[in-house]
């Protein structure tokens, strides 16, 4: 019998208890119908925390494309979705998530996500939200609530649109127990509201740590770690998760460890990332680019105000800058990350499945260059489907970057 070659020593410590933490949450999705314990499935920026606090397991479809991505599945259950009739210019999490369904398969146990009992979505994200789900209420049967919400773009948000929020949270409670059979408790919804509210800041208190030069933490580190913070928002180990995550973090600042040893460039990163591919992130590493900044990560965090338990939860999902602002605002906002990281460029990912996010980063772009004197890049590509990812025009876009980055450096 061959020795077995000992693998790759991993840097962080936490990585191993993030690895578990993501096997034990989908162990127990395989597990969860045998159980009888109801399933409601949610678009982001919907309120996992009622469905913590009301004991159903919540299922996001789009944190689940990114696994399928990481697996190398995706491809194939998007291409299955388009040969049922889905156009190919649907959001590629959607796509996903149909194909997955079709061919029930999955990157875990190989078995697709549970069916869900309930379907809980909405539109402040993203517009195709909503019929996305009406779609899949459709297909499984099952009832649907929509949050709406205002898209205050540019405008600000006021108090009466995050009352109406909360007043739809409330709603949305008598939907679950009227559909899961199970009571709505204040006090344990203020308990998980408290355990969200902690992970959130650990995780901007990480952000912040970014600001150290050179970096102590790499984009693939702050990506990865998101799960807890997105799918475990309101459980108490994900917050267990963050101290130490962000100990270990702070450890490496104030000891001046570098996340990537010989970091040349600090950069900004927009928007999403390619989830079948964050190497590309080690392969601007090896021309000494550093993403130490983005505005992706950022908008799942914000504070809860658990003493105004609905309005508070409401707060943190409507008044989230990246949601609510115009373009405008959005290049004072990356300005200030320009200055706050000392950012030396900005790199953008045009994302085709959310042109919404996507359609003002050439203004973007521009805004800073002319206000900073800072450069950007663009490359065209999805953050689910590699079937549109072209790695040789991609790095063309980021070698001709560097390549004015080191002269302007000269």
């Amino acid at each position: 019998m061959s020795e077995k070659k000992p693998g790759k020593a991993k840097r962080l410590k936490t990585a191993d208890k993030l690895g578990k933490m993501i096997e034990a949450y989908y162990t127990e999705s395989a597990m969860v119908k045998a159980q009888k314990k109801p399933v409601a499935w949610l678009t982001s920026v919907s309120p996992v925390e009622v469905c913590y606090a009301m004991d159903v397991f919540p299922v996001y479809p789009e944190n689940y494309a990114t696994m399928c991505a990481a697996r190398k599945l995706s491809a194939e259950f998007c291409a299955e979705a388009e040969t049922k009739g889905f156009s190919t210019d649907l959001c590629s999490y959607a796509l996903n998530n149909f194909g997955s369904i079709y061919l029930d398969k999955g990157p875990f146990m190989g078995q697709g996500l549970p069916e869900p009992d309930m379907l809980i979505a909405t539109e402040h994200a993203c517009l195709s939200m909503a019929k996305w789900w009406e779609e899949l209420s459709r297909h499984f049967n099952v009832p649907l609530y929509v949050v709406d919400a205002a898209l205050p773009i540019g405008e600000g948000v006021t108090s009466y649109q995050i009352k109406y929020f909360a007043d739809q949270l409330e709603e949305l409670v008598d939907f679950v127990a009227e559909h899961s059979g199970n009571k709505f408790d204040i006090d344990r919804f203020k308990e998980v509201l408290k355990y969200s509210d902690e992970a959130s800041q650990l995780f901007t208190e990480v952000g912040e740590l970014r600001k150290t030069v050179p970096s102590p933490v790499s984009p693939i580190e702050i990506f990865t770690n998101m799960f807890p913070l997105v799918t475990l928002a309101g459980k108490k180990e994900s917050v267990e998760f963050f101290k130490e995550f962000r100990d270990e973090i702070k450890g490496f600042a104030d000891r001046g460890e570098a996340a990537v040893p010989n970091e040349k460039y600090r950069l900004l990163w927009d928007l999403f990332p390619l989830w079948y591919n964050l190497r590309l992130f080690s392969y601007m590493e090896e021309k000494g680019g550093v993403v130490v900044a983005d505005v992706y990560a950022t908008a799942f965090g914000g504070r809860i105000d658990i003493s105004r338990p609905f309005e508070g939860l409401a707060e943190r999902y409507v008044a989230n800058p990246i949601l609510t602002s115009g373009v405008p605002e959005l290049i004072e906002l990356y300005k200030q990350l320009v200055k706050d990281y000392s950012v030396d460029g900005v790199v953008f990912h045009s994302n085709r499945s959310c042109r919404m996010a996507s359609m003002g980063q050439y203004d973007i772009k521009q805004g800073i260059y002319e206000d900073l004197g800072v450069p950007g890049a663009i490359f065209e590509s999805d953050f689910v489907d590699p079937r549109s990812y072209s790695d040789e025009q991609v790095k063309d876009t980021l070698d001709s970057f560097f390549e004015i980055l080191e002269s302007r450096e000269k």
